[in-house]
């Protein structure tokens, strides 16, 4: 078992890390030589899909401010530009959010009549049988059309806009539920702007609601008939760029300040610059894509992706920021249901059964009533194999034993990396002591941890009552699915 000193230093690591002073800046970065250098090596920097999650960063070469759709059966990344004067705009493509694929240079700046420097922070969005790529160049935003999200597209030949304010970069478009779209952009200076219906041109009166805390990559989404931009804070060299957002009861705002996103953990630094895609046929499932950094040169950034939900309320949780990722999802992948377990009290079994035949449970080693390990044991009359379900209304459920204690299903240190231990501990309401079900059919289900999204496993699928139980990667194995049964 692990002591509760483990515990209260991971905690506090966290606490020192989201307590960073703000800052500002309106520098954007390029592509430094270093990172030209990383550009060339980049597969061994890679973090590669481990077992079915997507593993975080998800893209194979440094890169930045992300946007992200879903076309044609595939997702499509695109981000800042690299190559000579960071003038050449990638896309990368995937299938499942496991594996992708760069498709190339879709939109090179050496074709643009009127800037061919400083490509950053492009924004797609499909309309009219026609993909529309939105882009800063040379600090000002531009527009290009194709007919696939590979491209190539092609530039309308003339700037878009300049904007409003001294940076007018990281463009957003935004079509509305009423077919009306928008045009988000500016560093500081928030720019909002209807498009005509060409999606190449602009109309109406430009406004400049913003939140108090705004300073660049706005990012629109609407759920329910409220409005929530999201947008960063402080300079993307600042270890504490991060994410924001507000809400609005109009796409022109004004917008009423809500909350932080994402922190740095460990030694992931400026979590920011983000997009969301709702999951392809699914109501209410989103994926969150941003940036980050763990090098000390602040330009060697990565694409992460880690999946982002609201509470009852309608408001936005903190993003839990993975070394995991997110899980194999094609665009045919069942939709995520919040809550498909009733609340009660259950034993916990494993799909893994002894070599006899006898079932496993999720058990704590010898009833203990105090801080103590969980294992699997065979079926016994005992209080620690029994659990108490209660759903929190945000995705999430406790996990609480019915020994006399009522300790709580816990997360070692709220550790982002797998292998940590699964153990009871006293009752906190953090991130530890949250845990996602969800349905793999058959009546067999997955348990997901709040903090680092990976799953209950039995250690090396061992059938031998007392093994251990620990947080995972996703594999779809045995030893990671769960029955709940009558106590």
């Amino acid at each position: 078992m692990r002591n509760q000193f483990t515990k209260a230093a991971g905690l506090l690591t966290l606490a020192v890390l989201m307590a960073c002073n703000f800052a500002g800046c309106t520098k954007k970065g390029g592509t430094s030589a270093l990172q030209t250098d990383s550009l060339k090596n980049s597969r061994g920097k890679h973090t590669d899909a481990i077992d079915q999650m997507s593993g975080n960063p998800v893209l194979p070469v440094p890169t930045a401010d992300p946007d992200i759709i879903y076309a044609n059966g595939k997702y499509y990344i695109y981000t800042t530009a690299t190559g000579p004067n960071t003038s050449q705009f990638h896309a990368y493509s995937s299938t499942d959010l496991l594996n992708w694929t760069d498709e190339g240079i879709v939109l090179d700046l050496a074709n643009v009549s009127w800037a061919h420097t400083d490509g950053w922070a492009p924004s797609v969005c499909a309309r009219n049988g026609k993909y529309y790529f939105y882009f800063t160049a040379a600090k000002k935003i531009g527009v290009a059309v194709s007919t696939s999200p590979t491209g190539p597209f092609v530039d309308k030949g003339s700037a878009l806009a300049t904007g409003d304010g001294t940076d007018p970069i990281d463009p957003m478009a935004f079509i509305d539920t009423d077919g009306q779209a928008y045009l988000y952009w500016g560093n500081t200076t928030l720019n909002i702007q209807q498009l005509n219906t060409d999606m190449i041109s602009l109309a109406g009166t430009r406004g400049h609601n913003k939140p108090s805390n705004y300073f660049e990559a706005s990012y629109v989404i609407k759920r329910n008939s409220t409005y929530y931009l999201m947008y960063s804070v402080n300079d993307y060299r600042n270890d504490d760029y991060h994410v924001e957002y507000a809400t609005s009861s109009s796409p022109m705002g004004p917008w009423n300040t809500k909350g932080r996103i994402t922190s740095p953990i460990n030694n992931i630094k400026g979590p920011g610059h983000n997009a969301v895609l709702r999951k392809p046929g699914c109501s209410d499932e989103y994926f969150f894509v941003y940036h980050r950094r763990t090098s000390t040169n602040v330009d060697e950034r990565q694409v992460a992706i880690d999946r982002l939900f609201f509470d009852s309320a309608g408001n936005i949780m903190p993003i839990n920021i993975t070394t995991s990722g997110v899980t194999q999802s094609s665009g045919t992948t069942p939709c995520y249901v919040p809550n498909p377990i009733p609340d009660g009290q259950y034993a916990i079994r494993s799909k893994i059964n002894t070599t006899a035949g006898a079932g496993l449970y999720l058990d704590i080693a010898g009833c203990a009533t105090g801080n103590a390990d969980v294992r699997t044991w065979t079926r016994t009359t005992c209080d620690g194999q029994k659990w108490n379900l209660t759903y929190q209304n945000n995705g999430f459920y406790k996990i609480i034993s019915q020994l006399p204690t009522h300790k709580s299903l816990d997360l070692d240190a709220c550790t982002i990396d797998r292998g940590a231990n699964i153990q009871v501990w006293d009752v906190f309401p953090n991130d530890c002591q949250q845990w996602r079900i969800e349905s793999l059919g058959g009546g067999w289900y997955r348990i997901m941890a709040k903090a680092g999204n990976n799953v209950l496993d039995i250690i090396n699928g061992d059938p031998t009552p007392g093994a251990d139980v620990r947080s995972w990667t996703w594999n779809g194995a045995d030893p990671q699915f769960w029955k709940f049964e009558a106590p």
